[in-house]
């Protein structure tokens, strides 16, 4: 296994500026120990999840309704669908060129209706689909947007969907404590999302620094790091000091951006860290970088593999670059004397 340093990779990095569309949280202020959620499409999504999920389907979109399994899809073209879109059975809708944004509108089992916007991808051959909203409301004056990241049409997967607290627009896995203004509190929603239930959270705590010592030429956007003994998952970007139940964590997901360019975050090789109660830890990772990658000598010819690995300090890898950039120049020298005998790149980059 070759190991060369790369300490640029994890500067110059992002996707284009982001606005998170507030409208409904404005008429939801908690109160007591629960709150309300409304539902809010998003066409133009701008929401970094942890853990995008795109679900594949045939004649039917599987969001479940009170007169069906899911909303009735028909093929009309090698790049169209037509879609059911009010659940009546019959499409009334069209999504043309392989991509789209339609919203759903259904009765649950209690004759209540409800919301469920749709972004959609397709090749000719297969298509899929992710949520496209979220369930909006706040805690104590805090916005608390809820995302159905799996695409099952339930807001209670926790650990699996995805919530942000606060402003901006990433997003950590649903936790079963949420920090909201500097205080935590334990959460439940429940499963059609459009209520919550809240109160203060009575464990042991600790203080997580993710910031102040990662060192990259772009921003920090999210850093999502998960307790592996509880439900807790927070984005410890954006504060130097942010207090979360005292445990076992480790960095579950990432995204930094820069100027056009952006690359996601995974757990790869870090270690998971404890936070232990009373205490602050400072993470330390990000750059210098080093790519990892498979070579074989036959004679004078030197064959290096295409898959590249790129590792943080901290062993947190790195991947999803974008744009996509072509490949590190590799470089082969002599051990004694250091000359350059040769150097190339990966093709089709």
């Amino acid at each position: 296994m070759l190991r060369r340093h790369f300490p640029s990779l994890v500067g110059g990095l992002v996707l284009l500026p982001l606005v998170v569309a507030e409208g409904a949280a404005g008429e939801d202020e908690a109160t007591g120990a629960s709150f309300g959620l409304k539902y809010q499409a998003i066409e133009d999504w701008n929401i970094i999840l942890p853990r995008e999920r795109w679900t594949s389907f045939t004649d039917e979109i599987p969001i479940a309704h009170a007169d069906g399994d899911g909303f009735a899809v028909e093929r009309a073209g090698l790049l169209a669908i037509e879609v059911d879109t009010n659940a009546d059975g019959e499409v009334d809708a069209k999504v043309r060129g392989g991509t789209g944004f339609l919203k759903l509108r259904g009765r649950n089992d209690e004759g209540e209706t409800f919301n469920y916007a749709v972004r959609f991808e397709g090749d000719g051959k297969s298509w899929k689909f992710a949520s496209s909203g979220a369930m909006v409301g706040k805690l104590d004056g805090t916005l608390v947007r809820v995302i159905d990241q799996d695409n099952n049409g339930s807001y209670d997967d926790y650990g699996v969907d995805a919530m942000i607290v606060g402003k901006g627009n990433a997003a950590s896995l649903l936790s079963r404590v949420v920090n909201a203004g500097g205080k935590l509190h334990e959460l439940e929603i429940s499963r059609d999302g459009t209520r919550a239930t809240f109160r203060p959270y009575a464990g042991q705590t600790a203080v997580l620094n993710a910031t102040s010592r990662y060192a990259s030429n772009g921003k920090l956007i999210a850093a999502v790091v998960s307790c592996v003994e509880n439900e807790y998952h927070f984005n410890a970007a954006g504060t130097k000091s942010l207090t979360v139940p005292a445990g076992t964590y480790e960095l579950s997901s990432g995204y930094v951006k820069r100027a056009g360019e952006s690359v996601h975050v995974r757990t790869g090789k870090m270690p998971a860290f404890e936070l232990r109660p009373g205490t602050e830890r400072v993470l330390e990772w990000g750059g210098p970088v080093v790519a990892e990658f498979d070579y074989e000598v036959e004679e004078e010819t030197i064959t290096v593999a295409p898959q590249v690995a790129f590792y943080g300090r901290a062993g947190e890898e790195y991947h999803s670059f974008w744009p996509e950039a072509k490949s590190p120049k590799i470089i082969v020298t002599d051990k004694r004397t250091r000359k350059e005998l040769t150097s190339g790149r990966f093709g089709g980059c």
